[in-house]
């Protein structure tokens, strides 16, 4: 039988068939010098080719120094008979031979593909759980947008941008940091349980950290603004750029989820705000109490029982007109 360079390529790069490797085994099992000779390329392989993810085409010149230095050594430490001369020349032979297949194997079965971005976008009114190519796990809120590369798992770090609100579970790499970008801050960690909220036109933007560490840095001038530790929350004034750092139960702050929507004593003004996001509509609200407080939790309720809760605190009327929701406060 011939060399099956291609298939032993095929076999190095793990992209081998069950039929291919079968062949492979036949040719190898055939003499004990294709075993021997298919020994020496793999060793070759292991030791001198540079195959990481910055590098997917060998090294033909890491080979070829290896293989000069063995033959340049000195006399004395030199014992080599005529017949391992010819093995070292046929191997050097035969790795040439194999490094120019392989390149053309890598042509025609791996051609470059261009980078592009991968958008996962969640309208109004639903949420979508998404799984990274690592692994990492992303649930997205209503109104949120989440962007990565196509080639995500080829970059020395994992990068997500994000508008909106997002819950990550992120997998463990520790010489492949992950970072979600934002208009505002950008968080990064090595393996962790996070909630971002950074929606585009908020004043406010939110880091609350359920599990490992974070580090939130500044987009403006990318110097560190705090490291989190688990139940502190970071809140940022995307406006003035001011922040600060408070305890919080992280949990809650990622209740929505598993589907709750939960008011800690915010503003009518925010409550609307995220009452919108959340069922997919738009509020038109008259006399709003400015000064009002609500604390409130909503799990299954529909729009218009959520609207009714309210107006048991606050005496109000309303229209939904399909998207269109029409509030008045009564004096």
């Amino acid at each position: 039988m011939e060399t099956p360079y291609v298939l032993i390529i095929k076999f190095l790069e793990d992209i081998a068939t069950s039929e291919e490797i079968e062949a492979l085994m036949e040719w190898r099992q055939a003499s004990s010098r294709n075993e021997q000779l298919f020994n020496e390329w793999l060793r070759t392989w292991n030791r001198n080719l540079q195959r990481d993810e910055n590098a997917v085409i060998p090294s033909k010149h890491k080979v070829w120094r290896s293989i000069q230095q063995q033959l340049d050594l000195s006399e004395d430490e030199r014992s080599y008979s005529k017949r391992n001369v010819v093995q070292l020349v046929a191997l050097a032979a035969g790795i040439a031979l194999f490094i120019g297949f392989f390149i053309a194997f890598f042509a025609i079965y791996h051609p470059m593909v261009p980078e592009t971005l991968v958008s996962v976008e969640t309208p109004a009114g639903q949420k979508v759980h998404v799984t990274l190519p690592d692994g990492s796990k992303v649930w997205l809120n209503a109104g949120s947008t989440l962007s990565y590369s196509s080639n995500f798992n080829h970059h020395h770090e994992r990068i997500v941008t994000l508008n909106g609100e997002a819950y990550f579970d992120v997998v463990h790499h520790a010489d492949r940091p992950f970072v979600v970008k934002t208009g505002s801050l950008n968080v990064k960690v090595l393996g962790t349980i996070f909630d971002v909220q950074t929606y585009k036109n908020d004043v406010f933007a939110n880091v609350s950290l359920i599990r490992g560490k974070v580090c939130v840095y500044s987009e403006m001038n990318h110097k560190p603004i705090a490291v989190l530790s688990p139940n502190q929350m970071l809140t940022l004034n995307t406006l003035n750029g001011m922040s600060s750092v408070t305890s919080c139960n992280a949990t809650d702050q990622s209740i929505w989820i598993r589907n709750e929507l939960r008011f800690n004593g915010i503003s009518p003004q925010e409550m609307f705000k995220q009452l919108g996001r959340w069922y997919g509509v738009t509020f038109d609200v008259a006399n709003m109490p400015v000064k009002n407080r609500y604390w409130l939790t909503l799990k299954t309720e529909s729009l218009t029982e959520a609207i009714q809760l309210i107006s048991k605190i606050t005496p109000l009327n309303y229209t939904i007109n399909g998207e269109e929701v029409h509030v008045k406060f009564k004096p």
